[in-house]
């Protein structure tokens, strides 16, 4: 099937395109097959039908490098006695309350209406961390059903941790390794696995080796937690003598497939180590806030080099708050409204994500040869949109809900705001009755503790 979609401003994020006004894309089957302005593009290809976005902006969709699908289990969550400290957090409720509670059906009714909300908020593409440790084995499989009936293009992987125990940490490193063989077939397909492990303070140097030579064994990258809050830095230094990174560099973990998430208390010294693997960063500006972490030197990482995009950290989905966040909270930070300027978040947001996430020949700008991902927005906003201020608009005043509809590997699975693929009332409802159920568990547990 080939279609083409006219724009009124088509937004590339290819060097070689740009920005073009009046543009059109064209697809076959699941590809990009040609770029260009709607009146070349229609004269060239006549007979294909044409999907009118001529007072909306065409863009590629974007992507959350870090993520956590079950998260929404626990949006508006009451947390009493809420800790201080992000240690604290994960130690008095998220470890015991939030994962250790988790199981498949929950997992699977979380991920059904994350996948649904970051389509209607223009993500197609997500690398998503589960953390379940009595949900597994067979966790993934439950949450690959959810997004793939949903449609949206995923990399799946699970946290293996010795924190329950050195069994449960193996049964994690497995998890991971089944899903791998079974969905790692191509680049391109909708679903793919990805190893993944938690921090230093919660997995032996032993096993961290192990997973980095079954990541080069399946080349399929590794996913982690780095220095979230400063209680990483410090467990590393009293037990290692060493920084974080420097550990990681002294067992051999380091490459270019490593995707290390947040980075929050990450120093100099460890930014030019990271650097010298070409580790990709994934920043969470607005996740980083809400638990106490701090802000991580995303303006330093950027001019060492490193290549930074942003996740959402399943704390939030619209993936525009995100930009927003990381557009503004850094100039606070530094005292600098120059850092951070638009056009590098929404780079971070698209290109640099589809690095991020080892997928930048498939996805992450329109582009002849690429995937099919792409959105059409429409901006409700009481000033101009042009060709000079467009991606400030977006950045600094977007909104998911602006998003109108929304193609993944050339499908079209939002038109007009509505889920093509699922019932998304059904599935909501279905998510709320989950969670009241969850919450109450939760109540329970507290209780009785």
């Amino acid at each position: 099937m080939s279609f083409i979609i006219r724009s009124k401003y088509l937004l590339t994020m290819d060097p070689q395109y740009g920005l073009i006004k009046d543009g059109a894309v064209v697809v076959k089957e699941n590809k990009i097959i040609d770029v260009g302005e709607y009146e070349r593009i229609i004269k060239e290809y006549p007979s294909i039908e044409v999907f009118d976005a001529s007072d909306k902006i065409v863009m590629p969709g974007l992507i959350s490098s870090h993520n956590h699908m079950y998260g929404i289990l626990s949006h508006g969550m009451p947390i009493p006695d809420a800790p201080s400290t992000f240690i604290g957090f994960l130690e008095v409720f998220w470890w015991p309350y939030v994962e250790n509670l988790l199981d498949k059906d929950m997992i699977y009714h979380a991920a059904k209406v994350a996948s649904i909300e970051m389509i209607k908020t223009g993500t197609t593409t997500h690398a998503d961390i589960l953390e379940a440790p009595y949900a597994i084995p067979g966790a993934l499989d439950v949450e690959a059903k959810a997004t793939e009936e949903v449609g949206i293009r995923s990399i799946l992987s699970f946290e293996a941790t010795e924190r329950i125990s050195k069994e449960n940490g193996e049964l994690g490193i497995k998890e991971n390794l089944e899903f791998i063989k079974k969905h790692n077939v191509s680049k391109e397909s909708l679903t793919r696995g990805m190893f993944c492990i938690h921090t230093t303070f919660t997995c032996s140097p032993d096993f961290l080796k192990k997973v980095r030579e079954l990541a080069n064994q399946y080349k399929a990258g590794i996913h982690l937690h780095l220095e979230e809050g400063d209680y990483e830095t410090i467990h590393a230094l009293v037990k290692y003598r060493k920084l974080p990174v420097e550990l990681y560099e002294e067992i051999g973990f380091l490459g270019p497939d490593v995707l290390a998430s947040q980075c929050v208390q990450t120093t100099p010294k460890e930014i030019k180590i990271l650097k010298k693997y070409d580790v990709k960063i994934s920043h969470m500006p607005v996740s980083n806030c809400e638990v106490g972490g701090g802000i991580a030197p995303i303006p330093q990482m950027l001019e060492e080099g490193l290549t930074v995009g942003l996740g959402t950290d399943g704390y939030i989905v619209d993936m525009f708050h995100v930009m927003r966040f990381a557009f503004l909270v850094h100039k606070a930070n530094m005292k600098d409204a120059s850092v951070m300027p638009a056009d590098v978040v929404m780079k971070m947001a698209t290109i640099n994500n589809a690095k991020v996430i080892g997928m930048q020949d498939l996805i992450g700008s329109i582009t002849p040869g690429k995937l099919a991902d792409i959105i059409t927005v429409k901006p409700k906003l009481p000033t101009p949109v042009n060709e000079e201020n467009l991606v400030t608009q977006l950045v600094v005043f977007g909104e998911g809900s602006f998003v109108n509809d929304v193609f993944i590997n050339g499908n079209l699975v939002m038109k007009d705001r509505q889920i093509l693929t699922v019932d998304e009332t059904e599935a909501k409802t279905k998510l709320s009755e989950v969670a009241e159920q969850f919450w109450d568990l939760i109540k329970k547990k507290a209780g009785g503790s």
